[in-house]
């Protein structure tokens, strides 16, 4: 089980909290945010992590260096001035993955059973398995609108920039992928979401709903909150 952590993005919502680190490197109670990523998911039976890097990459790569030189890890770089999208960004290094593989976003501690949202997706045939959270449960506003199919099972469609009117989930953020649906892209640059949105319409998706909150740094609102909870973590 392999897990990506897409760590290359700008930041640019919470760079007037620091001006100098990439958002995930960002220090919060004495230590940067990475590290209680890492922290959170060492008890998971992952066999690799790989970290799409991007925007001031060398300051990751020197904390892994000095801090991490006993984890199993492989990276790839973006260029900081031409970034590719997260979707780019897994196309980038795609030679680097497993036949299927995790993506989990680089500023987001999520509270999900990794192995059985894994298995879920080995075990059903689709192109995509996607984490999600009852919208009650969260403070984003939903961009899925789920309904159940049949007895037990759901299917949801999801629309990141123009949600249906009943939208009731969000995108918890983790995704399982298999490896082929990239090199089958010809796009350079382009998102994740494009893909979900495309996966969801068309019945090509899995859903693992999940039931705990999760830790993000996105905003400053929310970087004052990832304080407080990860004070004893």
């Amino acid at each position: 089980m392999q897990i990506v952590l897409l760590c290359g993005g700008l930041g640019t919502r919470i760079r007037e909290i620091d001006k100098f680190n990439p958002k995930g490197m960002i220090d919060i109670n004495n230590k940067p945010f990475f590290d209680y990523l890492l922290k959170s998911l060492k008890p998971h039976n992952f066999s690799n992590l790989h970290f799409c890097f991007g925007y001031k990459s060398e300051i990751y790569l020197s904390h892994l260096k000095e801090n991490y030189a006993h984890l199993n890890y492989t990276y790839s770089l973006e260029n900081e001035n031409e970034l590719l999208g997260t979707g780019g960004a897994i196309k980038n290094c795609i030679d680097l993955l497993d036949q299927n593989f995790i993506i989990q976003y680089g500023d987001t501690i999520l509270k999900l059973n990794y192995e059985k949202f894994f298995k879920l997706h080995l075990q059903n045939n689709k192109l995509m398995t996607m984490s999600i959270l009852n919208s009650s449960k969260s403070e984003e506003a939903p961009n899925l609108y789920c309904f159940e199919k049949s007895e037990g099972e759901i299917t949801c469609v999801y629309n990141k920039k123009n949600p249906h009117k009943y939208a009731n989930f969000i995108d918890y953020g983790a995704l399982v992928f298999n490896k082929q649906t990239f090199q089958m892209i010809n796009r350079r640059i382009f998102d994740l979401s494009d893909l979900q949105e495309e996966f969801t319409l068309k019945n090509k998706s899995n859903f693992y709903i999940v039931d705990n909150k999760y830790i993000e740094i996105g905003t400053p609102s929310s970087l004052e909150k990832a304080k407080l909870e990860l004070d004893d973590f």
